[in-house]
């Protein structure tokens, strides 16, 4: 009877401690799995939340890179404004001082061969200038002092904004007048009703117009007959057996240079070394090589508008390195 319970038993005891080690074994399967799956989950959801919080910070960039944007638009505009009252100059002008505020006045002066037909921008101002500026003062009916006070500085801007008072002409030199342009940071522009001389037109791009005004002496002659001016001249890149030649005119034109080692340099005579370039520019640079070493040369500059005006600059020199 016993043996009989036992081998009933034992098999049951057996069965349900494997039983139970299945079970358990599942349990903690299935408790790994859901650990797992519950980790993914946190972890999909960090993601999230990091991305939701790039994007805010994308949004965040965009509206700062707006803003700078919106910065950057009001600075040129305030650097625009602030260029075109730049004439409006704070000290008074007279004999013997010096700046860039002199070299502006000259060039503004410049534009008018009338009153400065020297043409000189040294930013020094000088007897020629104080003559410019009496000239200048007598045409637009201001005391003619020699000197830049409040009225004249007040006539130049409205020569500038408005055109020459009551004539409304604004000089057509000062329309291509390239230092005056960069100072102002606007090309000035002619009235709509203003007829420019057929050189000054063709330069800006305009339409030649020819009219019978026989108040106004400008319009006799609507070809361009006024010659470059050239300034600015100097050698640079100076080496023993070569050279650059450098300066600047107020309109296009082509560029030519005479050198030699005597002077005056002759530059009538095609005996004469001479480097030149066709091409219409503001700034010419032209290099002269095959040069002596230790030695100085004489040079004379040259350029030619397009309506074949020829200016001559005066005569410089350098001298060569020694090998």
């Amino acid at each position: 009877m016993k043996k009989i319970i036992t081998s009933f038993v034992l098999p049951v005891f057996l069965f349900g401690l494997f039983g139970g080690v299945a079970y358990l074994s599942a349990g903690m399967a299935r408790a790994e799995t859901t650990t797992a799956t519950t980790t993914a989950q946190e972890l999909i959801n960090q993601l999230k939340q990091q991305v939701q919080t790039l994007l805010a910070q994308i949004e965040q960039l965009k509206a700062q890179v707006e803003s700078v944007k919106q910065i950057k638009t009001e600075v040129k505009t305030t650097a625009k404004e602030v260029k075109k009252t730049s004439l409006e100059l704070k000290r008074q002008l007279r004999l013997g001082m010096s700046g860039e505020d002199i070299e502006l006045l000259q060039e503004f002066l410049s534009t008018d061969s009338e009153i400065y037909p020297e043409g000189l921008k040294t930013g020094y101002f000088g007897p020629l200038t104080k003559r410019a500026v009496e000239r200048f003062q007598k045409k637009m009916g201001v005391e003619q002092v020699g000197q830049v006070g409040p009225k004249t500085i007040a006539k130049i801007n409205e020569l500038l904004t408005e055109g020459a008072g009551n004539s409304g002409k604004i000089p057509p030199g000062l329309l291509v007048a390239p230092g005056i342009q960069k100072k102002l940071g606007f090309a000035p522009e002619p009235p709509s009703d203003q007829a420019l001389p057929c050189g000054i037109a063709k330069k800006l791009g305009l339409p030649c117009t020819i009219t019978d005004d026989d108040d106004d002496d400008d319009d006799s002659n609507n070809d361009d007959t006024t010659a470059p001016v050239i300034s600015g001249i100097s050698a640079t890149e100076i080496a023993s057996t070569s050279a650059k030649i450098n300066w600047t005119t107020n309109e296009m034109a082509s560029s030519k240079v005479w050198y030699s080692t005597e002077t005056p340099v002759d530059t009538s005579t095609t005996t004469t070394l001479m480097t030149s370039n066709s091409t219409l520019t503001l700034t010419h640079e032209i290099t002269i090589s095959n040069l002596t070493a230790s030695t100085t040369y004489y040079y004379v500059v040259s350029s030619t508008d397009e309506a074949n005006n020829i200016a001559t600059g005066e005569e410089k020199n350098f001298a060569t390195l020694t090998e």
